[in-house]
């Protein structure tokens, strides 16, 4: 009996001790996939943060190309076709130097060519540097551009806000930038009767709001159409976003209201 009581305790403590080498191969295992799956997830990470990083440097460059053709673009059609009729009037003028009303039309028109192309210079320099941003700050800035809009077109438009300190000039470029875009966008494609904009601070963000009564259109679309070759304007605003970081959201609120969120932190 005593053999026997013995021999069953020797088992007992064996399958204690296989329990246990069980329980703690168990262990082993459970930490060596958990520590596979962080290292995992940190690999992941990395790349995603790496893949950001490339889109970023990415859409800089193609905004850069944007803003570089649209230069040249002006220069080629403003200043170019300027340039060619001053110079056949200075032959006009070789030729008839002894007609002075001749001489005197001219004048006028090439002083007349001279003006446009200085107009356009200065658009093309307050484009790249804009003037009273870099002097006045965005919110003036902004509604320098509102009084553009409502000159150039029938347009009601509307602007509520106060005034707003940026610690980055850069940042701040590029949000004017981005609001300049999506309203010139707004009004060419939205085709608007009524405009209302609405900047506030909220804790560190800048919340723009702009709401119009035109065609309205939905973030899925926005995405969706950015993919394709015609919507550039879209892909660029869409880029400039990312380069700010901020948050965009496009809704339709009903048949008249349709509405474009930008939330971007300024501190």
């Amino acid at each position: 009996m005593e053999n026997k009581a013995g021999l069953d305790i020797s088992i007992l403590i064996i399958i204690a001790t296989m329990g246990v080498m069980v329980l703690i191969f168990f262990i082993i295992f459970i930490v060596l996939l958990y520590q596979k799956r962080m290292l995992a997830n940190k690999t992941a990470m990395a790349n995603a943060e790496r893949e950001h990083k490339e889109e970023l440097l990415r859409t800089s460059l193609e905004i850069a190309e944007k803003e570089r053709q649209r230069i040249a673009a002006n220069l080629h059609d403003d200043i170019g076709i300027t340039l060619n009729v001053v110079k056949i009037n200075l032959k006009r003028f070789e030729k008839n130097i002894d007609k002075k009303y001749v001489v005197q039309e001219i004048v006028n028109e090439s002083n007349q060519m001279i003006d446009k192309s200085l107009e356009t210079v200065r658009a093309i320099y307050n484009d790249i540097v804009p003037v009273t941003l870099m002097k006045l700050g965005l919110i003036r800035a902004i509604m320098e551009i509102c009084r553009q809009l409502e000159k150039s077109m029938p347009l009601d438009l509307h602007l509520s806000t106060h005034e707003y300190t940026f610690k980055d000039k850069g940042k701040e470029i590029q949000l004017y930038r981005l609001i300049k875009e999506v309203l010139n966008n707004t009004v060419r494609h939205g085709k608007p009767e009524f405009i209302e904009i609405n900047i506030e601070r909220i804790e560190d963000n800048l919340i723009v709001i702009i709401l119009h009564d035109g065609i309205g259109i939905t973030t899925e679309e926005v995405k969706d159409r950015a993919k394709k070759s015609t919507g550039i304007g879209l892909r660029s605003i869409l880029n400039r976003s990312g380069l700010l970081d901020a948050d965009m959201e496009f809704s339709v609120i009903s048949a008249e209201r349709s509405q474009v969120l930008i939330r971007c932190k300024i501190e």
